[in-house]
């Protein structure tokens, strides 16, 4: 049985949400399909967009700590998602041929949409991927 769907997003880093919502929104076309705020470590924060534009949807990310973005990454691809059924079998899977995750079991954002699961680890050049699954 094949697990993998296809693109499920690309994550883009900014360091204004609604400054790049307005600019993909107003210029290119897509529309707001869903946002959040996700609660970090030490009473920060992590605002979400997902835009969308016939399908292909963009992921921005705004950090509270706008120091501790990754150099370079300031409006770059910050990772690729690839929506998954079944997402723990996926993982083991891909431990079973040595594929290294950056957290040892997925994240469960249950105010992320109505669920999702998702854990990420590191491509061969270095590339950061997610495995994405929605839950309803």
């Amino acid at each position: 049985m094949n697990n993998f769907k296809g693109l499920a997003h690309i994550g883009l880093f900014t360091s204004d949400i609604e400054k790049s919502k307005k600019f993909y929104t107003e210029n290119l076309g897509f529309k707001l399909d869903y946002e959040s705020i996700l609660e970090q470590p030490d009473n920060g924060w992590l605002k979400l967009a997902f835009i969308n534009l016939n399908g292909m949807i963009i992921e921005l990310l705004e950090p509270s700590d706008k120091e501790n973005m990754k150099k370079g990454n300031n409006g770059c691809v910050e990772h690729l998602a690839v929506e998954v059924q079944n997402l723990l079998d996926v993982v083991e899977d891909l431990k079973a041929k040595g594929i290294k995750f950056e957290t040892e079991q997925p994240a469960k954002h249950d105010k992320l949409f109505k669920g999702v699961l998702s854990i990420f680890f590191e491509g061969p050049n270095g590339e950061r991927l997610e495995l994405f699954e929605f839950l309803a």
